[in-house]
């Protein structure tokens, strides 16, 4: 079974920020404003002093303008962060499942599919164009370029399932971290919606992954999606961790 801290490492490998400070056991991430996990603290370890830690944090964050945030995991340090923040005026955001599975089983789990799916190293133009469209962060061109940035700066797998012209149906991103892969940016043109093309996408992924020798797969799902959480359990995903964000108010 794979710990929480484990799961954390990946994910911060998978989506990692332009600039990380390490502050006595704590990970402090800066990437613009762009994306809540690049622009929060990684609790991995206790401070010696705590009062100390969380000053500097929120003075660090609020002179790049950003909003002081915290990923709070079930490895997060000190064991009561999560409450210290909360009695510091600190909000909970986006409670989240972690899942994994093995890539062989979900394979096994997904229809044929004769989707053409096109697979390359980087995010093309039309890529990028649909993401943030369909499940972007939203923003103008700088941040559309940060987070592109954030993108790029991990090895990845990237999928287009191409529509008429210039227009893309279905995309996704496989993030390579050690010997895992890390589902990320799956989005459907909402005009194709119900036509099994996430599936198609998900499955060209993994295919693609298989020969590259990765056997195992983790992905974020936020507890509220359940279309998305129903997806993943019938695809034979299964929960090994959680995590939310406590926010500045």
């Amino acid at each position: 079974m794979i710990t929480a801290a484990c799961i954390d490492n990946l994910m911060n490998q998978g989506w990692p920020a332009a600039h990380s400070t390490e502050l006595d056991g704590w990970l402090v991430r800066r990437n613009d404003g762009v994306t809540l996990r690049a622009n929060s603290v990684l609790p991995a370890g206790a401070p010696f002093d705590l009062g100390k830690a969380l000053d500097y944090v929120e003075n660090l964050y609020q002179a790049h303008g950003i909003t002081p945030s915290f990923q709070i995991s079930p490895a997060a340090q000190p064991t009561d962060l999560d409450a210290q923040l909360e009695a510091r005026g600190y909000e909970v955001r986006n409670p989240t499942l972690v899942q994994c599975a093995e890539i062989a089983d979900v394979l096994a789990k997904l229809p044929e599919s004769d989707a053409d799916v096109n697979i390359s190293s980087v995010p093309s133009d039309r890529w990028m164009k649909c993401w943030w469209a369909v499940d972007g962060r939203g923003g103008g061109p700088a941040e559309q370029a940060s987070a592109q940035q954030i993108l790029e700066r991990g090895r990845a797998l990237y999928a287009v399932l191409p529509g008429e012209a210039e227009d893309v149906k279905a995309i996704g991103r496989l993030a390579l971290v050690d010997d895992w892969a890390g589902l990320y940016c799956l989005a459907v043109d909402e005009a194709f919606r119900r036509q099994g093309l996430a599936r198609a996408v998900i499955r060209a992924l993994l295919q693609e992954a298989t020969s590259r020798g990765v056997e195992r797969v983790f992905l974020c799902v936020v507890e509220a999606n359940t279309p998305a959480r129903a997806l993943y359990d019938r695809l034979g995903f299964r929960t090994v961790s959680q995590y939310h964000y406590r926010v500045r108010a």
